[in-house]
C-alpha cells in the first residue's frame, strides 16, 4: 500500500469514528463557512469519538487546507475549525486549555494506535496567551506528536476567538491552526473564513419538561 493511500485510509477510518453518535444539535444548527476551492470539509460531534472526556458539547465544523496531510506542502497541518457550543458560555483560559489538550491527545492516540506507534500524550503542552486589548481573542502554542503523516514532534500555532451568539444562547469558538508563523500567507484564508463564519438555526429545539 502506498504511503498516500495509507494516509487516506487512516483519515477515513478516523472520520467514520468521529461522526458516530452525532449530537442532536447537528440536526438543528449549522455553521456557514465560505470555503475556498480545494479545502476539505468535515462536521464532527462534540465530544468527539476520540476525546469522549471533553466537557464541551455541540458540534465542530472543520476546514482542511489542500496540503493538510502532506509534509512537503507549504500548508501542511494547516486547518481551521469552529466549535458550536449551544447553551454554553465561552470557556475560560483554564477550561479551554484542558479541553483542547483532551482533544489533541485523544486524536494523536486514536490515529497512531493504528500504526503501532506509542505516543506519550502526557508530554503534550498548550500555552494560551490573551491578545492585548481584546476580550475575545487569544493565541496559543502547542507541542504534540503529529499523528497522520510524520508521527514526529510538532509545534502548532493557534489563533482563537470566542464569539457569543444569541441565536443559540451560547458561543462559537473559532480556531485556526498551523505550524507556520503568524505572518505566513497560509493564515490569510483561515482568518477570512473564520471572520465570516456564522451559525444558522435550521430548526428550533423544543424544551423538554
Amino acid at each position: 500500500m502506498t504511503r498516500s493511500r495509507y494516509h487516506s485510509l487512516t483519515l477515513l477510518v478516523c472520520v467514520a469514528m468521529f461522526i458516530q453518535g452525532a449530537a442532536t444539535a447537528q440536526d438543528k444548527l449549522k455553521v456557514d463557512i465560505e470555503t475556498p476551492d480545494g479545502w476539505r470539509t468535515e462536521t464532527l460531534s462534540l465530544p468527539t469519538g476520540f476525546a469522549k472526556d471533553m466537557k464541551l458539547t455541540g458540534f465542530e465544523e472543520v476546514r482542511f487546507a489542500p496540503g493538510m496531510f502532506r509534509p512537503d506542502a507549504e500548508d501542511f497541518f494547516t486547518y481551521c475549525f469552529v466549535f458550536c457550543l449551544p447553551d454554553q458560555t465561552p470557556p475560560n483560559e483554564k477550561t479551554l486549555t484542558l479541553e483542547l489538550l483532551k482533544y489533541y491527545r485523544g486524536l494523536a492516540v486514536a490515529v497512531t494506535r493504528r500504526s503501532g506507534i506509542d505516543v506519550k500524550p502526557d508530554s503534550f503542552t498548550l500555552k494560551i496567551t490573551p491578545v492585548k486589548d481584546s476580550k475575545t481573542k487569544s493565541r496559543a502554542v502547542m507541542t504534540w506528536v503529529e499523528p497522520f503523516a510524520t508521527q514526529k514532534p510538532q509545534t502548532l500555532n493557534l489563533e482563537i476567538e470566542s464569539v457569543l451568539d444569541n441565536s443559540i444562547k451560547g458561543c462559537l469558538l473559532k480556531i485556526a491552526v498551523s505550524p507556520k508563523p503568524s505572518d505566513s500567507k497560509v493564515w490569510k484564508p483561515m482568518r477570512r473564513m473564520l471572520k465570516e463564519a456564522k451559525v444558522t438555526v435550521t430548526e428550533r429545539r423544543t424544551q423538554q419538561q
